[in-house]
């Protein structure tokens, strides 16, 4: 496992202490809730102080408030070029979550867990920026699940291109990597599921729990959704893939 390093994280949290406090992101605020008035009623002063209530603590809101604030920044994310900015301060918790489920990219060809996670934050970026103005009932989770897809992609295509290497040197070597693409057919598997009418946040949900690897503890926590709600979710995806 290669060694975590955690200044792109702590660089990412010093930034945003500059720039979630400034005249700017005051500004955005306020464009921001001109578009939306749930985030416009929480009567903050500026994105650092919304990205701040939307985290855990007490006084902040709850964990259903956080997942519906975060699909309205989404989509009003052209409000001002800072809202982008706070989604991905906001979801850096989540994206935490998601280098441990990748063993911070061991087994492929970052250098360390540090230059990993800045691979995934720009990731994170990038879709954020592509996805700016969608409206999306499972914002959080979407946007978690399409990152940790692009970069496990990529571990893949490293693994795969090392062993074809290593059987070119030795023919006789035996290939390890048969099931490694495994998730990535099941991944496909929901995503062309729903395509054909399966409803977008059961799909998300069996996504979360069987390609991503959370539980329904941590699903709950990025949701905002009980427990039971999102049990219930699952087995009709799964009824659904297993017709």
């Amino acid at each position: 496992m290669p060694r975590i390093e955690r200044r792109p994280l702590d660089n990412l949290n010093a930034e945003w202490a500059v720039l979630g406090r400034s005249r700017a992101s005051a500004d955005a605020l306020a464009s921001l809730g001109a578009r939306e008035q749930a985030i416009a009623l929480l009567g903050c002063t500026d994105l650092g102080h919304l990205v701040r209530v939307m985290g855990r603590g007490p006084g902040n809101v709850g964990r259903n408030e956080a997942a519906q604030l975060f699909r309205y920044m989404l989509r009003s994310a052209d409000a001002h070029p800072l809202v982008p900015r706070a989604i991905l301060q906001a979801v850096a918790p989540g994206l935490v979550t998601v280098a441990r489920r990748l063993s911070w990219g061991s087994g492929g060809d970052w250098d360390d867990g540090g230059a990993f996670f800045a691979d995934l934050t720009a990731t994170a970026w990038e879709v954020i920026a592509s996805w700016a103005g969608d409206d999306r009932p499972y914002a959080v989770l979407d946007l978690l699940s399409a990152v940790r897809c692009r970069l496990r992609r990529q571990m893949v295509r490293s693994r795969a291109e090392r062993q074809s290497t290593a059987e070119l040197l030795d023919d006789d070597g035996p290939s390890t990597f048969g099931g490694a693409t495994a998730l990535d057919e099941l991944a496909r598997s929901i995503d062309e599921l729903a395509g054909r009418g399966l409803d977008p946040g059961d799909a998300a949900v069996l996504y979360g729990q069987r390609v991503l690897g959370l539980t329904v503890a941590e699903l709950s926590e990025l949701t905002g959704r009980s427990r039971r709600h999102l049990d219930g979710c699952r087995r009709r995806a799964e009824q659904r893939l297993c017709a």
